[in-house]
């Protein structure tokens, strides 16, 4: 039976992670973005968090997982000499009252290794992972601090930098690991990064958690556990949902447009056909362009992010995507960083109003006498079952594609970036994206013949779509980190 409100779970269900680094390695930052909320004070500068303060990750019925965010480290090999010389180096040192004006690296030190003392059960060791290990000289030291108070160490590599493949990461955590080998307390290195991490990581992270605590904190960590997955499962398959809803709208989406009279066919008086077209294309090109800044938008407050960029974009005139200049960029910045081939094709295709996708240029089209039925593909569209025009099957896997990596630019943007923003993101994504794809391109092309050449209603081509989805992104997860167990 969980306590009343407000009334904390006794010591015994409570599991505490204490979140230890060297000064300005970046321990708030990571701290916000496991929290998903703006906690403490984040700037480049040297002792920022002079006291310990506590948060709550996660509080599952009459459990708590407990984070604490410490001073960092100050000038660890001085602190190292002082204590070596007294004969209960622990005791005395934190015995000691400092002034934290007048010697704050001292002060910060003694803050830090108090909290590990008397509150963790397992240390969370943060790195700088921008420069090698060999040359972070503060390591060596902090670790033999550590030693003394005998709790166990994960370290996590923070400010790794962009995105990588698994090969190279593989390789960048290898050599961490070698390098920390030398002290028994470190039981695992982990990439954790404030600014790109994903909830796949987070998994690993508890994962990794489970055999380092006591025998009497295993039995709540473990509902505890369950309870951060779940909570993690549930966004992703509401993500599923918004981008499945997205693909669906854009397979029923189709406008209006009259038959070609006799005359258009043989080639005849067709300005007015071409016009409606035009417009027809401009429309469908609007409406995708609102649907996938409103679908973007929820992705981003279901992963605890803010985006005042993002959210303006939705309030934006339809007016403005009638002429290729009045584009706003940033509506394509989610994938617009790596955005290449089709990918590159389907961006300028929104921009331009359909005249550059794919070679089928419009231009050309009509300079080589094109029928109605040709002059339609020009534009990426088909009629329809319903004599209506629709995105072409082409141009539907495009916007999968761009589904997916839209999802896995917000999954990856930690809130250590501060407000969703354009940023660039790993090529190597592509790759991944266009392998899962094209093993999905039969239920992909079902789900277009399904809305588009047979009519089937749109609750049936939801109920299909999610699914499909759901794997497509599950997939694509796991090849992005190939060690993780995906289990949706």
């Amino acid at each position: 039976m969980p306590p009343p409100p407000g009334i904390t779970p006794p010591a015994s269900d409570i599991v505490t992670l204490s979140l230890i680094s060297h000064t300005n390695a970046g321990k708030t930052t990571l701290a916000r973005t496991l929290l998903r909320k703006d906690v403490g004070e984040v700037k480049d500068a040297a002792h920022v968090t002079l006291f310990n303060e506590s948060f709550t990750l996660l509080e599952e019925e009459a459990r708590l997982l407990r984070l604490w965010d410490t001073p960092g480290f100050g000038d660890s090999a001085r602190l190292l000499k002082r204590l070596k010389r007294e004969r209960n180096p622990v005791l005395w040192f934190l015995s000691q009252a400092w002034d934290r004006i007048s010697d704050k690296p001292l002060w910060c030190s003694q803050q830090a290794l108090k909290n590990v003392r008397d509150e963790a059960d397992v240390v969370l060791y943060l790195v700088n992972a921008t420069e090698p290990p060999e040359v972070a000289a503060y390591i060596a030291p902090e670790m033999e601090i550590l030693s003394w108070v005998g709790k166990p160490v994960l370290v996590l590599l923070n400010q790794t930098g962009p995105l990588s493949d698994p090969e190279t990461e593989e390789a960048e955590l290898a050599t961490w690991k070698t390098h920390l080998a030398t002290w028994p307390l470190v039981r695992d290195v982990l990439r954790m990064d404030a600014f790109a991490r994903c909830w796949v990581q987070e998994d690993k992270l508890m994962d990794c958690l489970t055999p380092l605590l006591s025998e009497q904190k295993a039995e709540p960590f473990k509902h505890l556990k369950k309870a951060w997955r779940q909570r993690n499962l549930d966004v992703f398959n509401q993500s599923s949902r918004v981008l499945s809803e997205l693909l669906t709208a854009a397979v029923v989406d189709g406008i209006e447009v009259r038959n070609e009279t006799l005359l258009e066919r043989v080639g005849f008086g067709r300005t007015e056909l071409n016009r409606e077209y035009q417009e027809s294309r401009e429309k469908l090109a609007t409406h995708l362009a609102d649907r996938m800044t409103a679908a973007t938008n929820a992705l981003i407050r279901l992963h605890g992010l803010e985006g005042e960029s993002a959210r303006a974009l939705g309030a934006l005139a339809k007016e403005q995507f009638h002429s290729p200049q009045a584009v706003p960029e940033a509506i394509w910045s989610v994938v617009g960083s790596f955005a290449g081939g089709a990918m590159g094709g389907l961006i300028a295709d929104l921009k331009m109003g359909g005249m550059t996708f794919g070679g089928g240029a419009l231009v050309g089209g009509l300079a080589a006498g094109l029928g109605a039925y040709a002059l339609i593909l020009s534009y990426n569209l088909v009629r329809g079952e319903d004599h209506r025009l629709h995105w072409s099957r082409e141009h539907f896997r495009e916007q999968v594609r761009l589904a997916i990596l839209t999802y896995l630019a917000v999954a990856h943007f930690g809130r250590g970036r501060g407000e969703w923003q354009e940023s660039v993101e790993p090529e190597h994504w592509n790759r991944v994206v266009d392998e899962v794809l094209q093993e999905h391109l039969e239920g992909v092309d079902r789900l277009w013949r399904d809305g588009v050449q047979k009519g089937v209603l749109p609750s049936a081509l939801s109920k299909a779509a999610l699914p499909l989805v759901t794997d497509c992104l599950s997939c694509t997860l796991a090849r992005l980190y190939p060690d993780a167990e995906i289990e949706i």
